[in-house]
């Protein structure tokens, strides 16, 4: 999975609450570790959190590669595991208390992540590790880059 950060940044998030919440968690609950399976949609995500208005061409961001080892995680890419759960992939794209709830009842089932659809980024995936999960986490090399949102 791929990260992207500030350039002086590192990898895995604060161990503190979080100031502000974000579309799987709420202000106050622990930051969670948002990543994307591939480069292109951690662009996607990085240019809607900034609303595009920071150009691409002028700014830096490090680009994490991230291995995961059994994370036991709720994939949300199969039919059978929405159905089970009564959830939509709308409700999780859209306004973000869907997308909380649901990192809510996930942590409840004891997973330690969601592999969810990027609200940026149409048919492509994200996967949130919550902090529960960061030990099989390994972070497996890092680059300097400009951020290159798809076309």
């Amino acid at each position: 999975m791929v990260r992207q950060t500030g350039v002086d940044t590192p990898a895995l998030p604060p161990d503190r609450p979080a100031p502000a919440g974000a579309r799987y968690h709420r202000a106050g609950e622990p930051w969670p570790l948002y990543a994307s399976l591939e480069p292109a949609t951690v662009w996607a995500e990085w240019n809607a959190a900034t609303r595009g208005a920071i150009d691409p061409a002028g700014v830096r961001r490090r680009l994490w590669q991230i291995d995961v080892a059994g994370l036991r995680v709720i994939d949300l890419r199969r039919p059978a595991v929405r159905a089970e759960l009564e959830v939509e992939l709308a409700e999780l794209t859209g306004p973000r208390g869907g997308a909380q709830a649901l990192a809510t009842r996930a942590r409840a089932l004891g997973a330690e992540g969601v592999v969810a659809p990027s609200a940026a980024h149409d048919g492509h995936w994200n996967l949130v590790v919550f902090p529960s999960g960061f030990g099989k986490l390994r972070v497996a090399g890092s680059s300097a880059t400009r951020p290159k949102p798809p076309a």
